[in-house]
């Protein structure tokens, strides 16, 4: 009987990692997002060709970049475009030709992903809105924070995430997107390692006993 107890509690441990759990951060949270995260890719779209100009897609260390709505396309801007609630930002940001609506794909990726983070650029009409895709399920999220701001949205999950889509509300070309999208895992926490030596040490000590 003490043996099945503790195999009982080594299966209801697992099961509960397997749950699909996210933790949104919004705008002010980074330094959070940063602390449970590891990241291994940052793009900032910088080295993208060409710019300004409407794609149906492209590939960024292994990370691809698709259009989700009308006209199917992405859009990197240059420098200095006076669209963004934010006047003339010094970055180059992702966004799609028309109404913002686009897909990062992560499949293709080696490794899994359960941290994602970036740099938001929405406007005054209303919150844009990101899907995150974990197995088969979507769950959105509003961002809503100062238009004439910078915000920031991240990610982790206790699942892989295979894809992101960003929507803009009431966008129009360059309007809303993302900058510095952050990639990476949430590291394994400590107390997960300590609670399966604890299961596993009395697990041995039952086997004496028995």
């Amino acid at each position: 009987m003490r043996r099945c107890v503790f195999v009982l509690g080594v299966l209801a441990l697992f099961a509960t990692g397997a749950q699909a759990g996210l933790t949104i951060y919004h705008t002010g949270d980074r330094a959070s997002f940063d602390a449970a995260t590891s990241i291994t890719i940052t793009e900032t779209f910088t080295d993208v060709t060409p710019q300004n100009t409407a794609l149906p897609s492209f590939t960024s260390q292994d990370v691809t970049y698709r259009g989700a709505g009308t006209g199917d396309n992405v859009y990197v801007t240059a420098y200095s475009f006076p669209n963004f609630g934010v006047a003339h930002p010094d970055a180059h940001v992702l966004t799609s030709n028309g109404n913002e609506n686009f897909i990062i794909d992560l499949t293709g990726l080696n490794a899994p992903v359960t941290a994602v983070g970036f740099d938001t650029y929405i406007n005054s009409s209303g919150p844009s809105h990101v899907g995150i895709l974990t197995g088969a399920t979507w769950t959105w999220e509003d961002v809503a924070h100062d238009s004439t701001q910078v915000g920031f949205f991240g990610i982790t999950s206790t699942t892989p995430i295979s894809q992101i889509q960003w929507i803009g509300t009431g966008g129009a070309v360059v309007n809303t997107g993302i900058d510095n999208v952050q990639i990476g895992v949430v590291p394994v926490p400590g107390a997960a390692l300590l609670a399966l030596l604890g299961f596993g040490a009395v697990g041995l000590k039952l086997r004496r006993l028995a």
